[in-house]
Parts: C-alpha cells; sequence; structure tokens
C-alpha cells in the first residue's frame, strides 16, 4: 500500500470517523445516491448473482444490494479493519451470502468472476493511474453483459466548476461537522481526495474495454454510473 492509501486508511481508522454516524453529513444525499447504485443494476431482482463490493466500508451499500436481490451472494473488500468490524455486524444475518476481506482493493487478487461490481464512495480515494488500472481490472473479471456500478465524488474539467464544486462542499461539511471532527474530514477532503471528472473516467472506462457507460444520476459532486462489459 503506497504512502497516499495509508493516509486514507488511517483516516477512516481514526476516532473521528464513526461513518456510520457522519455519513449522512460527509457525503451529501447519501441515501438518494445509495439507492441510485442499487437502481442502476441492470440485472434482475431475482437472478443469482455473484457481486463484488470495493470499499465494502460498514457494509450500508451490500446491505441494500443483497435486501434488493435475495439471490445474490456478495464479496466485500476494504482495507479499514476498523470499518469491516461495522459491516460484520450490519450484515451478519445473511452469513454465507457474504464473504468479507481486509484488502486493498488496488492490490488484491480477486479470485472469481462477478455478474456485478459495485462500489460508493471509494474510488476517488486512488490516484488517477491506480483508477485506470483497477477499472481494467474490473472488466476482466467480469463477466460478458456484467456490469460495473459506481456511485462516488466526481470533480469537473474546468478550473472554475471544480473550484466552485470544492468549495461548496466545504461549505456543506462546515454547516455539518464542528470542532475536531470538522478538521478531521476538511484535512481528507483537501488532501486526500482525488476525484476525477466524468470525461476522464468514462475515457480511461472505455480504455478498460468497457462497451456502454451511462450516467444515471448526478448531483453536485457525485454521481452514479453504470459500465457494461
Amino acid at each position: 500500500m503506497d504512502d497516499h492509501l495509508e493516509q486514507v486508511r488511517r483516516h477512516f481508522d481514526s476516532k473521528y470517523t464513526d461513518y456510520d454516524a457522519c455519513s449522512g453529513r460527509v457525503v451529501p444525499s447519501n441515501e438518494e445516491l445509495q439507492r441510485a447504485l442499487v437502481e442502476a443494476i441492470h440485472h434482475r431482482r431475482d437472478a443469482s448473482l455473484a457481486i463484488l463490493d470495493l470499499g465494502v466500508g460498514t457494509g450500508l451499500t451490500s446491505w441494500l444490494v443483497v435486501n434488493a436481490f435475495p439471490n445474490a451472494r456478495i464479496d466485500g473488500i476494504d482495507f479499514s479493519a476498523e470499518m469491516l468490524r461495522h459491516a460484520r455486524e450490519r450484515l451478519a444475518k445473511f452469513d454465507g451470502r457474504v464473504r468479507l476481506v481486509q484488502a486493498d482493493i488496488t492490490q488484491h487478487a480477486f479470485d472469481r468472476q462477478y455478474d456485478v461490481v459495485i462500489s460508493a464512495v471509494t474510488i476517488h480515494n486512488l490516484p488517477h493511474p491506480e483508477k485506470r488500472l483497477l477499472f481494467a481490472n474490473i472488466h476482466r473479471h467480469l463477466k460478458d453483459d456484467g456490469c460495473f456500478v459506481n456511485a462516488d465524488f466526481i470533480t469537473f474539467g474546468s478550473q472554475h466548476l471544480a473550484s466552485k464544486t470544492a468549495a461548496s462542499y466545504e461549505k456543506f461539511l462546515a454547516e455539518n461537522l464542528a470542532g475536531q471532527e470538522l478538521e478531521h474530514w476538511l484535512k481528507h477532503a483537501r488532501e486526500q481526495d482525488l476525484p476525477a471528472s466524468m470525461d476522464d473516467q468514462t475515457a480511461w472506462l472505455r480504455q478498460a474495454g468497457f462497451r456502454t457507460i451511462e450516467c444515471s444520476w448526478l448531483q453536485r459532486n457525485l454521481a452514479v454510473y453504470c459500465a457494461t462489459k
């Protein structure tokens, strides 16, 4: 794990990161974002699916997906031991359908092919070269007609819009957090967040071999898109 990702891991293992308690205060419209991710999965709800959750975190997204797709099995990967502790508690009743692994999503050797790969508010933490490599790895481990659904922070190509959305996000944090918790998340946003534009991500996904990339939800500096193999 490189130095940047180690800093990100420490952020999410910190005593100031109770993600379940503060997710709605650090991710604008988080509930809508999560619902949009589930809705973007194009498979039938009764299908027997193998799903990979990259950056499973506290298990919220996997919990929503495993409820929406009752015949699905999910592998969840995260590098934060503290996040996985919460995920195991949240997903305990789905024992047998959910497998959780502590690993770096950029280094982990996926051991199977998947119908669906999902990720929520994770990949923006990676340097852009790592994003490109991850997209290629996702494509290799998707079955034909499989889909990759990503719900995440984005930026914009123009400096004007990028600066405006960054300032708007810091204002959102200041309105919802205070004290050391606010400083903790501002530091993360300024020093560790590395969002990419939709144009850049679309280009990288096409280079990886995805046939179609469609953005189904966009609000502020957040987007949900589905890339189909």
